[in-house]
């Protein structure tokens, strides 16, 4: 039972439970066109060229999370969106057991332990989309792992050196590597002030400073080494700082917004880890146990950051809890509920062994084709509420097969990764790769739906050409510029959700 308890057993119920509501998983335009970079660059090598859009023909694009988007490809070569669902949720469920499991291994009782975890996962949970963006979360928890290492005396820099070429992998899937970056430079500035006045500091002399300053150039650096050389750094710079607008249109961009319910959970572990914090004092804290206060003003400032702020959170909550006067006094007065363990063995590798086993069996399932429950065939359920999947069948007969053929769509922005991957014999107006098109081409986009929207068109087909298919959401103003055309356009069908239109010949 020691080997089962406590990684392995949570990983498979957090696991099975993240799959029993797996759509969620599924509500992201972004699966879709990371997942065609992926096939297109193991079919035909590198690219810089924008190759789906008719709208951006042959304008410079990179795929910045390319190593994200080929391992995206290769499960879905083995069993489609099922096998991209199973393997997003394993990535989760594991980060969460794991920190389920270190919290249990503190001494706290394993029903607080998940109760803290169930919380911090559903902070976490408005970010849970299937897209590389994943690896980020690994990478923060990862990052703050070796800062609690290192500040506990159980790691020095030449221990560290492991960081880079992790950050390298991070670097070439995911650009929140900057985040991960930044987070080891604040640690590292901390130790330094801590050790100018004073305080407790794992840093002692010039030779730790050194090694310490190596290890994070080095992880600096694995940021250039990639097939695009700077250009994977500067497409991530131009995101973070080029395209102010998005707030506008697209939620995660957005601040906090207090009276959602949804920002809820997070407010709740940020109140959690406030107060736990502020139970370390009078002791001098950690600058470990600091950093999640950068984190949780960036989910402020962004939803987006919201799930990283829940992961930092957590490895720092972890590691300060023993050090609290709540735990103390738990310790001597409810041992039912706190007992103090030394030193136990860890429980990653028991959670990725687990993890790998039942990827295999889930994957060795969808290969056959068998139906079963959660992991196997069919698991995976694209909800026809988002996604035109009604309409799919119509979309496939107009597809165009021969190169001489129409092949322009115009689309919402959201569907233009669905076609990408379902339908590519279609040339998109536009897809949500926002660094493609710019924050304020996209926002006059969303705003020409409902004003303008006979000039917009007239504009866009007189830059563009003239589209010779369309498909927009219904209710849609944009769908009732086509329907009100009826001499130019036929309507091919229409479902609750979604209308799609050809050129009249």
């Amino acid at each position: 039972m020691k080997i089962l308890w406590p990684g392995p057993v949570l990983f498979v119920l957090f696991w099975l439970a993240l799959l029993s509501v797996g759509s969620r998983f599924l509500r992201d335009p972004g699966m879709f066109w990371h997942t065609v970079c992926g096939d297109k660059i193991l079919n035909e090598g590198f690219f810089d060229r924008d190759p789906f859009t008719f709208t951006r023909d042959g304008v410079r694009w990179i795929p910045h999370q390319w190593l994200g988007e080929v391992a995206m490809a290769g499960a879905h070569r083995i069993g489609g969106f099922d096998s991209l669902l199973v393997g997003a949720a394993a990535i989760v469920a594991g980060l969460f057991a794991w920190f389920a499991s270190e919290l249990i291994r503190t001494g706290l009782h394993p029903i607080f332990a998940v109760g803290v975890t169930l919380l911090a996962l559903a902070a976490a949970s408005t970010h849970f989309h299937v897209r590389p963006h994943l690896f980020t979360m690994v990478g923060m928890a990862v990052t703050m792992r070796a800062i609690s290492a290192f500040e506990n005396g159980r790691a020095n820099p030449r221990a560290l050196v492991w960081l880079v070429p992790f950050y390298w992998i991070w670097a070439n899937t995911h650009g929140g590597m900057l985040g991960g970056l930044a987070t080891l430079g604040f640690a590292f500035a901390g130790w330094l002030v801590w050790l100018a006045v004073g305080w407790p500091s794992p840093i002692r002399n010039a030779r730790t400073v050194i090694g310490l300053s190596a290890v994070g150039i080095a992880c600096a650096l694995a940021a250039f080494v990639t097939p695009y050389g700077a250009g994977i750094f500067e497409t991530w710079i131009f995101i973070n700082n080029g395209m102010p607008r998005l707030p506008e249109i697209i939620l995660e961009h957005a601040r906090l917004d207090v009276a959602d319910p949804r920002a809820w959970p997070l407010l709740a572990l940020a109140a959690l880890y406030v107060v736990l914090l502020a139970g370390t004092f009078p002791n001098r804290p950690r600058v470990g146990w600091l950093l999640p206060l950068f984190w949780l003003i960036q989910a402020c400032l962004r939803v987006r950051h919201g799930s990283l702020f829940a992961i930092v959170g957590m490895v720092a909550i972890i590691d300060l809890w023993p050090h609290t006067r709540y735990a103390i006094w738990l310790a001597k007065r409810r041992p039912d509920v706190y007992e103090p363990k030394g030193p136990t063995p860890g429980t990653a590798r028991g959670i990725l062994l687990t993890a790998c086993v039942g990827l295999a069996i889930a994957f060795a399932l969808q290969t056959a084709r068998v139906p079963a429950p959660l992991v196997g065939t069919g698991c995976a359920k694209l909800d026809p509420a988002l996604w035109p999947t009604e309409a799919l069948d119509e979309l496939k007969s107009h597809e165009p097969k021969s190169p001489g053929a129409g092949k322009k769509i115009f689309c919402e922005y959201i569907y233009g990764g669905f076609l990408e991957c379902h339908c590519p014999g279609y040339r998109v107006f536009v897809d949500d790769r926002c660094e493609l098109f710019g924050d304020g081409w996209l926002v006059d986009f969303v705003n020409a739906e409902n004003t303008g929207t006979a000039e917009a068109m007239a504009r866009w087909q007189a830059e563009y050409g003239r589209f010779d298919f369309a498909l927009t959401a219904n209710p849609s103003g944009y769908g009732d510029y086509f329907e009100q055309r009826p001499g130019e356009w036929e309507m091919v069908t229409k479902t609750e959700r979604v209308r799609f239109f050809a050129r009249r010949r």
